[in-house]
């Protein structure tokens, strides 16, 4: 068996995907592991279809096993998103390999890159930038342009800058997964617009809510489940649910705003003042973005203040291994990390009795995440699709 980890969205599953997969296949993969955001991803928002229907789709398209990424790092940043997703594929002790995409496609750059970057020299001088008050990524690139200019353009696409925390995140855990790469093709990561084929996933999910066609770019096997996941009214976005997330947000005081992940520097006060001055998300964070804290970071934020993600959740590490869905193959997985997992291998949630008190609260935290989500949807659902939707299983 040689096992390759896929860490994910797939918010939908497309081409792009698809080519990486059959990328791993051309280069040795006999078996194919994707550690995928479950209901709410790192742009914080939900996912465009829940986290079931894109397992299938990722199951029918050349992936074996999809393990759910764990919520507090789905829904955080670059490096902690890395981090985690890495980690739960250490924690199976049957990954080989850590494959993605990236605009450079070399991975001795990448390599070169990441080792760098942790290096003492260079840690103490990002340090020093981001003691300027300004952003994580603008420190980073500002200390790259002092220690070596020629590496800055690496640096500015973003699926190399997820590449290099993947590397980081091994060289962090010592892991031996080897981190392997394939140049990106298609449309870039942010791009809303669709050229080619190769579409991003930003593209497709603008034409899936503008009511558009978007069946050239994803699998042809793919098209009619996700059409009947729209007809059904399962796609969600926070337009659906707006007003109940300001609702939460204008509940919290500032003391409960402070106890959540990645709130800090008083930042709490800022997050409140916006709230109880905004009629809109957008307004909100207009309001409370500064040099230090950019857009994205605060609408992560904002999502974990209404998932409820406190900062005691990014303490963990891969807590236990949670299933979506498997073929054949994954099945084959699965018995290796049976017998070789260092954490709790969960199939079942009503059979996680196992799990000690804090992974049961981690758990708690997801099941109720999923609760969340359905609000979000077109077609309101009650609470407890986490236990009717189930694991999906590929004969």
């Amino acid at each position: 068996m040689k096992n390759y980890a896929i860490i994910s969205e797939f918010n939908p599953f497309h081409n792009g995907h698809a080519y990486l997969v059959k990328s791993c296949r051309e280069h040795g993969a006999t078996h194919i592991t994707a550690v995928m955001s479950g209901n709410f991803v790192q742009r914080g928002e939900p996912a465009i279809f829940p986290k079931h229907i894109r397992t299938l789709t990722a199951l029918k398209n050349g992936v074996d096993l999809v393990i759910e990424l764990h919520l507090p790092f789905a829904v955080s940043n670059a490096q902690q998103f890395a981090e985690n997703g890495t980690s739960v594929a250490d924690a199976m002790n049957c990954v080989d390999c850590i494959a993605f995409g990236s605009e450079c496609g070399d991975i001795s750059s990448l390599n070169e890159l990441s080792s760098l970057i942790i290096s003492e020299n260079f840690q103490k001088k990002l340090k020093k930038q981001i003691s300027t008050g300004i952003s994580y990524p603008s420190a980073l690139t500002n200390t790259m342009k002092i220690i070596n200019p020629s590496l800055v353009p690496l640096m500015s696409e973003p699926n190399n800058i997820l590449g290099i925390e993947y590397i980081k995140a091994v060289y962090k855990l010592g892991s031996p997964i080897k981190p392997v790469t394939f140049k990106r093709i298609g449309n870039a990561y942010n791009d809303t617009s669709a050229s080619s084929e190769f579409a991003s996933a930003a593209s497709i999910r603008r034409l899936i809510y503008e009511n558009k066609s978007f069946k050239k770019y994803v699998p042809e096997n793919s098209v009619d489940i996700l059409l009947s996941e729209i007809e059904k009214g399962n796609i969600a976005s926070l337009s659906e649910n707006e007003r109940g997330f300001i609702l939460k947000l204008r509940q919290m005081s500032a003391n409960d705003i402070a106890a959540i992940a990645d709130v800090n520097e008083g930042l709490e006060n800022r997050i409140k003042t916006a709230v109880m001055n905004s009629t809109s998300l957008e307004k909100i964070i207009e309001r409370t973005k500064s040099k230090r804290y950019t857009y994205a970071r605060i609408r992560r934020i904002l999502l974990a203040c209404l998932l409820n993600i406190k900062k005691s959740y990014l303490t963990e590490k891969a807590p236990y291994i949670r299933v979506l869905g498997f073929n054949s193959r994954g099945a084959e997985i699965l018995s290796c990390v049976k017998q070789k997992s260092v954490v709790p291998l969960i199939t079942k949630i009503r059979k996680a009795e196992s799990l000690s008190p804090a992974e049961k609260a981690f758990l708690a935290l997801e099941i109720n995440a999923g609760d969340i989500y359905y609000t979000f949807t077109k077609n309101i659902k009650p609470c407890g699709e986490e236990y009717r939707n189930g694991i999906v299983i590929i004969k």
